[in-house]
């Protein structure tokens, strides 16, 4: 499997970088809100900043499998733009995005857009890890600051790594890892089929999974169930795949409509109450999943994650409240969180330069230094891997008579870094 991922990204790293289609959503953040964001205070007065704006250009997917994704991961930017009044380092911040959609070619065009046509000073978002690997050539090439704020391709982590490139969310091999140890130690479920989106992050996913699942013992009975990415077809065959008489349970890697789709099928088709157990990355039964799904939800799933709705640290009670608030009592998920933790670290480093991006090293270093309380825990940056260091947490899929179906916290595992290598 190894040698299949290793592949995979190889070709994603190189695909051509010509095609100049786009499709722009023209989202402008602009004035300030009364929102006080955790860790965040509006500023205002009778004059604004008076040093030049600051360009961002938000590529992430407005449409296809994972546009709800994009869609949380912009509120989130937002809200914390708007609680420090759309402005840092004397400078207006002004959103200007692009549709990331699905495929490489897209994501290509939508980044060459905000650069070459639109000026921006900076680039967040990707969603998907083929897009974010992909586009990593063409801006350590143009030397653009840029904050991945979803796409958990592990190689921009290690061999693919820019002094460029900083990530807000996760390494695809983070989420994975401590589950593979929770399964096989603390469940003693010794017998799992892998399922998944047969793209990148699916890959990487299983990938972790296996090496702590077996390392605890643990026998992976295949074959694996890899469904096509995106899959939003007839899931039947899938779900049918599933060795039900000879596992423990599965671990899968799904996310957005595809974890809806499947599901629901498996849901129609009785799987779910068939199975001992249910576990997988978190994104499988993440908030916007379960909202989609709602009685189909897999009781008991068992999966990892960097946040929780139900995380008890006031950053985060503050923060799913003001979010419901701001959005018409839409529910926040961990997507919303990286676009919250994400615009933060954009504040803090321009604040740190006094809004002087024109030395990008310098910029760049103030982005390194970010640290804080955040709804998912403490944040902060590993300097060998520029990826954030954070807290996995183990999470139970529960139906909660406040929340509706929800995750509950069982267990932690602190200080994940991904290994960089």
């Amino acid at each position: 499997m190894a040698d299949e991922i290793q592949g995979y990204l190889d070709r994603k790293l190189v695909e051509s970088l010509d095609r100049r289609e786009f499709l722009q959503l023209g989202l402008t953040v602009a004035g300030a809100a009364a929102f006080v964001a955790c860790g965040g205070s509006p500023t205002s007065g009778p004059s604004g900043p008076t040093g030049p704006e600051f360009k961002l250009g938000v590529v992430l997917p407005y449409s296809g499998v994972y546009a709800e994704l994009g869609n949380s991961i912009t509120n989130g930017m937002r809200m914390y733009f708007d609680s420090v009044g759309n402005q840092a380092g004397n400078r207006k911040i002004t959103m200007i995005t692009a549709d990331e959609q699905v495929q490489l070619a897209d994501a290509v065009a939508a980044t060459k857009k905000v650069v070459e046509q639109d000026g921006v000073d900076m680039v967040a978002g990707y969603v998907s890890s083929p897009n974010a690997a992909g586009n990593r050539n063409y801006l350590d090439g143009q030397k653009i600051p840029t904050l991945v704020a979803n796409a958990g391709v592990n190689s921009l982590s290690r061999a693919a790594k820019s002094p460029f490139i900083y990530r807000t969310s996760f390494s695809n091999w983070q989420p994975a890892h401590p589950v593979g140890t929770y399964v096989a130690e603390k469940l003693g479920k010794k017998r799992i089929q892998l399922v998944y989106a047969k793209y990148g992050a699916g890959l990487e996913s299983v990938a972790s999974f296996k090496e702590t699942f077996t390392a605890a013992g643990g026998t992976i009975v295949g074959p694996d169930v890899a469904t096509p990415f995106p899959n939003n077809g007839d899931q039947t065959p899938f779900v049918q795949a599933i060795q039900i008489d000879k596992i423990d349970g599965i671990y899968s890697f799904m996310s957005g409509t595809d974890a809806v789709t499947f599901l629901k099928k498996a849901y129609e088709l009785g799987t779910l109450t068939r199975l001992a157990l249910v576990s997988g990355a978190g994104f499988f039964v993440e908030q916007d999943v379960l909202a989609a799904i709602t009685d189909a939800a897999p009781a008991g799933a068992i999966t990892g994650l960097h946040w929780a709705l139900t995380l008890p640290n006031k950053e985060n009670q503050d923060f799913i409240s003001k979010y419901s608030k701001k959005f018409s009592g839409r529910q926040a998920d961990v997507f919303a969180v990286q676009g919250f933790d994400t615009a933060r670290v954009i504040v803090e480093a321009l604040n740190g330069v006094k809004g002087n991006t024109d030395n990008k090293d310098a910029f760049m270093k103030a982005i390194a230094g970010v640290s804080f309380k955040s709804p998912r825990g403490d944040f902060k940056f590993d300097a060998n891997t520029n990826n954030v260091v954070q807290t996995i947490y183990i999470r139970k899929t529960v139906k909660d008579p406040k929340l509706g179906w929800t995750n509950q916290v069982i267990d932690q595992y602190p200080g994940v870094a991904d290994p960089g290598k």
